[in-house]
């Protein structure tokens, strides 16, 4: 980001403005915007190239840190939103009795020891289905993985429904410092509505008999639980939000969320009114407590989350670079860097939210190693829309990966990636509003944030 003083400001409000520019020479700050390729008549760009292009296998072949496994496609929960439900989405896989042979998972493994020789740190996490129903085949994972990567630092992650925990799993949990996701929609009125067992009843007692078991047998490992909310917006946000103020088993449990993605049922999200001015309200909230107006325990946790996430979101904003004659929008990474997945058949995708059934996001298999040609694809995405990339103001901004490119057919096409093209302009303007927010608030209202001691870090 390059600051600008009031005469720059001013100099380029008359300009969008229509009216004359501003007698004299044009301040420094203009010259300096031009320099980085901005307030230019055309595009600095000319060619879409990611510039890690050429170093891909330097990448994949010595850089990996981090591999997920499916252990099983099996689960033992009908949830109504999953996308592996076969009777709502048929693009991304459905749920299966599959579940990964030992020679599949050591195999793993070994390609991430023989391809992690430059990281520092290695992570293995495992995903379902659920998970549990392949404990056995999970505690051999992480007792070979102790072994191959002896020396290095070593962590392991799950994510479970959390319904079939025992004494016996939370203690080996507890024991090889697993870390471990749940997921809890909410309160029992919102969680059973979407989170249920095959027979349609809901699963919150469950679960939540499971957490106060975690919290008896293993009471400092409980301590490091977080909880996972998929936000369905159609419900109340204050009926979602009192989840922990009505639970004190959730009082000190890191509760993050993400959205219902509906993006391989071709579907939009709906969003309810009423939810929509709520969440919005919640996030003022958190800024005011990150503003030090408002104590931290008044803020909804789902908000703070939220808060947090686009501030890190708007600080990358803050350091991004120019453009450049070779260049690629911003949003796909290196398939198969940031969290290598591997199915349970040692087939590769790029991470566990794209579909594992799709040609396109096959980026390889165990057997044969990665297919750089598909992954070369996947990062040079914006190729496909050459002409409207290039020229679009959220060029650096944009945070489409190739998942929203992937069509019905298995292939990437700039068809299926224009229809997703409004959605990524409106939330790159939404981030940079933030950010000037997050900057601009304490310039205009230094006063009121200085009485509290001062913005929050």
């Amino acid at each position: 980001m390059i600051p600008i003083g009031w005469e720059a400001y001013g100099y380029l409000a008359n300009v969008l403005n229509g009216k004359p520019e501003l007698n004299g020479e044009a301040p420094s700050e203009i010259n300096i915007l031009k320099e980085n390729g901005y307030l230019a008549e055309s595009s600095r760009v000319k060619n879409i190239r990611h510039p890690y292009t050429g170093y891909l296998e330097q990448f994949l072949e010595r850089k990996l840190s981090k591999i997920t496994l499916q252990v099983t496609q099996s689960c033992n929960l009908a949830c109504k939103y999953c996308s592996y439900d076969f009777n709502r989405n048929k693009r991304q896989r459905s749920h299966s009795e599959k579940t990964m042979t030992w020679a599949t998972a050591k195999k793993a493994i070994d390609f991430l020891w023989e391809h992690s020789i430059d990281s520092e740190d290695i992570n293995v996490s495992a995903y379902g289905g659920e998970v549990l129903l392949a404990f056995s085949l999970f505690k051999q994972i992480v007792e070979y993985s102790r072994k191959r990567f002896f020396g290095k630092p070593l962590t392991f992650n799950v994510t479970s429904n959390t319904t079939l925990f025992t004494e016996e799993i939370i203690k080996y949990f507890a024991e090889n410092d697993i870390s471990l996701l749940v997921s809890l929609d909410g309160p029992k009125e919102i969680n059973d509505r979407n989170r249920v067992f095959p027979d349609g009843s809901g699963t919150y007692d469950t679960v939540m008999e499971n957490i106060r078991l975690i919290q008896r047998v293993a009471p400092d490992y409980a301590q490091k639980l977080s909880v996972n909310m998929v936000i369905d917006p159609v419900n109340d946000f204050d009926c979602m939000n009192d989840v922990r103020l009505s639970c004190r088993e959730l009082e000190t449990i890191n509760i993050q969320s993400s959205m219902m993605d509906l993006s391989y049922d071709d579907e939009p999200v709906v969003f309810s009114e009423e939810y929509a001015w709520k969440n919005e309200y919640h996030l003022f909230v958190a800024a005011m407590s990150h503003f030090g107006r408002v104590p931290k325990e008044d803020v909804s946790p789902i908000s703070n989350t939220a808060f947090m996430r686009l501030a890190d979101d708007a600080e990358k904003l803050d350091s991004t670079a120019g453009l450049y004659t070779n260049d690629a929008p911003s949003g796909p990474c290196i398939a198969g860097k940031m969290r290598l997945f591997v199915t349970v058949d040692g087939v590769f995708i790029p991470c566990e939210r794209v579909s594992e059934t799709s040609s396109a996001m096959q980026i390889g298999t165990l057997d044969e190693g990665f297919d750089y040609k598909k992954i070369h694809s996947i990062i040079n995405i914006g190729s496909l829309t050459k002409d409207e990339c290039i020229n679009c103001r959220c060029f650096r901004d944009c945070m489409m990966c190739a998942k929203y490119s992937d069509s019905e057919s298995g292939k990437l096409t700039a068809e299926e990636r224009l229809k997703h093209c409004g959605n990524a302009k409106n939330n790159a303007s939404y981030q940079k509003r933030f950010m000037l927010f997050l900057k601009e608030a304490p310039l205009f209202y230094g006063r009121q944030i200085r009485m509290d001691g001062g913005a929050k870090s």
